[in-house]
């Protein structure tokens, strides 16, 4: 293929792997640096019919980025600057390539957060973000992404440039087509510019309780309690024993080892007593931090999934199912039984305050390890969840996406979706053959 109109912008040849270790071999990566370069791109790819790969940090854990040399891969890393920071309307305007701790870096200087934050922070760009909707440790309370973009810019696969939303907290004009694209996993255009709702940092002072646990079940019973006394942590967050060991031998984490694993729960000063009485019964050993302190447990959580694949080697799946909190307990029991049967450990992350967990599988044997990644997600589909919180479908869920959508939703909402898709890339070169499509096409076996 001849790029030779497209020479001026900045480009390589090279193979990539993303962090899941999925390779990506595309015939070139372009560096746009503008919004015109982006559209140059898509139209001449367009006019091709060459598949088109948007890339953020590679930070993806489902294959949502793979492509085998028949794509163009979009690398958004020199896109990197804040527009705007608005401390009126409380907004900030920000092009896709920056990453997303360098963007609470420069809020943090203003007084400001932007509260999602999934644990690859310090790692992922804000556009693989949004194009993912991911959520993180305070997902809990704030939600995930989607909850937080007001508008976005993107070129569609014409080469098109549209604006959609506005940077206001309420407008009612027209469909909320702003949401197709949060969430859409880059099969839908390329986005060029965000508005990220803003608000003050707390003034309030924020507590970090450390809760090393009985065993996995308390876990799940400590959510229920909060729930029931109607306590909304900042943060609850999970990980089991073997995570410790991990984070300790990779890590230098110096976290004392317990068979419960260690759960954190991060609240406002007034609420530690209600927390403790919780826990009470539930913990071997509480300890409440600040400072410091409390931000290198929040470092240590956030390292969690690398200590982890040092660990497994790369030979491992991370699930990212999510089931009703009510049925945390039963998601628990049941997880502990997949675990049995396959004689493995899980290595379970979570964000459980809002039910979302994340067992990583590390199998060797790879069709045993798809069995067990397979039997998980189905028992969060029968338990009324999600097979997926946050991590996305990629292609790795794509199977799973389906047999949830038609036993939750009936397939005429995935025909819609893959409708939706069809309309806006009519030549099916944004990241194809992935997410909705790919869940269509695997759908016949399960109507």
């Amino acid at each position: 293929m001849d790029f030779h109109e497209l020479s001026d912008i900045p480009h390589s040849v090279e193979q990539r792997e993303d962090f899941s270790g999925e390779k990506v071999n595309p015939l070139i990566v372009f560096y746009p640096r503008s919004e015109e370069d982006v559209v140059r791109i898509v139209k001449f790819a367009n006019s091709n019919k060459i598949p088109i790969i948007p890339w953020g940090s590679g930070t993806s854990l489902t294959g949502a980025v793979s492509c085998d040399k028949n794509c163009i891969l979009i690398d958004m890393s020199r896109m990197n600057k804040v527009i705007e920071i608005n401390e009126i309307d409380w907004y900030v305007r920000v092009q896709p390539g920056m990453k997303l701790v360098d963007l609470f870096e420069e809020l943090e200087k203003k007084g400001f957060m932007l509260p999602p934050d999934p644990a690859s922070f310090f790692l992922c760009s804000v556009g693989g973000a949004v194009s993912e909707s991911s959520g993180g440790m305070k997902g809990v309370k704030y939600g995930s992404f989607r909850e937080w973009v007001l508008a976005i810019k993107v070129v569609l696969p014409s080469g098109e440039v549209v604006k959609i939303g506005e940077p206001l907290r309420k407008n009612r004009a027209g469909y909320d087509i702003l949401h197709l694209f949060v969430g859409s996993e880059g099969t839908l255009g390329v986005i060029t510019e965000i508005w990220l709702r803003i608000i003050p940092l707390p003034k309030r002072k924020i507590v970090t309780i450390l809760a090393l646990l009985r065993d996995f079940e308390s876990a799940g019973e400590v959510i229920l309690g909060l729930r029931k006394n109607r306590i909304l942590p900042e943060l609850s967050e999970y990980v089991d024993s073997d995570v410790i060991k991990a984070l300790n031998k990779h890590l230098n984490a110096g976290l004392k080892e317990t068979e419960g694993g260690m759960l954190l729960i991060s609240v406002e000063e007034d609420l530690v007593n209600d927390v403790l009485k919780v826990l009470d019964g539930k913990a071997v050993e509480v300890k409440v931090a600040e400072g410091e302190e409390a931000e290198k447990l929040y470092s240590l959580r956030a390292q969690a999934a690398i200590a982890v694949k040092a660990e497994a080697k790369n030979v491992f799946y991370a699930e990212d199912i999510v089931v009703p909190i009510s049925k945390l307990p039963e998601a628990i029991k049941r997880l502990k039984e997949i675990g049995n049967k396959y004689n493995t450990k899980f290595y379970v992350i979570s964000h459980i305050g809002d039910g979302n967990l994340h067992p990583n599988i590390v199998i060797e044997d790879e069709e045993l390890r798809q069995r067990a990644f397979e039997e998980i997600a189905r028992m969060a589909i029968e338990l009324g969840g999600s097979v997926s919180g946050e991590h996305g479908i990629g292609v790795q869920k794509a199977k799973l996406m389906a047999e949830q959508l038609i036993k939750h939703n009936g397939y005429r909402v995935l025909d819609l979706m893959y409708q939706i898709k069809r309309l806006i890339d009519p030549n099916d070169i944004m990241n194809p053959n992935k997410f909705v499509e790919l869940s269509y096409k695997l759908a016949d076996s399960y109507k």
